[in-house]
Formats: structure tokens, C-alpha cells, sequence
């Protein structure tokens, strides 16, 4: 949990250090396979993607005292984002369905309030042991005397 929540400061600072705000959500999970882990989702707008390619991985590195293992951190990037201004149907529901993926373990009536049950592709409502925080999510922020959307 404290390495989530270093990441997500990293992560926002950086992207403040640009003039961006980043809204962001992450969920916390244990499972058989890959033990304690979370699953975020961030927005980078597409003038940072390259510059922000290789910070997860530093940012990473920098939380673990450089003892980084291959495979640890996973980015992936919604692929309808690239052309989300032409088709933004596609990247909502690639967007609704990672969100839909990261609240399978939440109550199955969250999913009809945010417009997720045709992106379900797990079953809602299984559950995992977490130690601490669970979730969480960005809110927004005032920020040197305006808001930050």
C-alpha cells in the first residue's frame, strides 16, 4: 500500500512538473498467482507519452532501493487512445472496461451506476484478502489558487 501511494505522488508530480493534472484511480488486490499487487489506471494526454514511457519503471526502482525485478511493473496503454478524439466511443468503452476489470471485487450493484455492466468481463463480487487501503482515487485538487480539472 505505501508503494502504491508513493507511486501515484511520483507519478502526479511529474506530470504537475508539466502542467498537467492526472486523475487517477488504483485497486488493490491479492491473489494465487501474483500475491499483493495493484492495478492503476492514470491519464497521460498524448504530448507526454513518450517522455512518460520510462518512468513507471524508474519510479519503481527509486521505491525499491534500485532492487527492481524484471516484470514487476506492467504498463499498458488503452489502444483506442491514440485516436480517442476520432473515435471516442472506442476509447470510453476500453476506459469503462479496465475500470470494470479493477472493480470485480466490489459490490455488484456499483456496476449499473457507472455504466459498467456491458464491460464486465469477470465475475463482480469475489473477493480478496487486502491488508490496509483497498482503493483509491484522484479527487480534485486546488491548486496554486485555481482548480485543476
Amino acid at each position: 500500500m505505501w508503494a502504491t501511494g508513493q507511486f501515484i505522488s511520483k507519478a502526479r508530480d511529474w506530470m504537475r512538473g508539466h502542467g498537467y493534472a492526472m486523475p487517477w484511480v488504483w485497486v488493490q488486490e491479492t491473489g494465487d498467482t501474483y500475491g499483493q499487487h495493484a492495478h492503476i489506471l492514470l491519464h497521460v494526454p498524448p504530448e507526454l507519452i513518450d517522455l512518460f514511457r520510462p518512468m513507471p519503471r524508474r519510479w519503481a526502482k527509486s521505491l525499491t532501493g534500485g532492487r527492481y525485478q524484471r516484470g514487476h511493473v506492467d504498463t499498458k496503454r488503452l489502444g483506442a487512445a491514440k485516436s480517442a478524439s476520432i473515435n471516442p466511443r472506442a476509447y470510453d468503452a476500453q476506459l469503462r472496461g479496465r475500470l470494470a476489470y479493477m472493480l470485480k471485487n466490489a459490490p455488484e450493484e456499483w456496476a449499473a451506476p457507472l455504466g459498467l455492466e456491458p464491460y464486465i468481463s469477470k465475475p463482480w463480487g469475489q473477493s480478496s484478502r487486502v491488508i490496509g487501503k483497498r482503493a483509491g482515487v484522484w479527487q480534485t485538487r486546488k491548486v496554486r489558487g485555481r482548480y485543476n480539472p
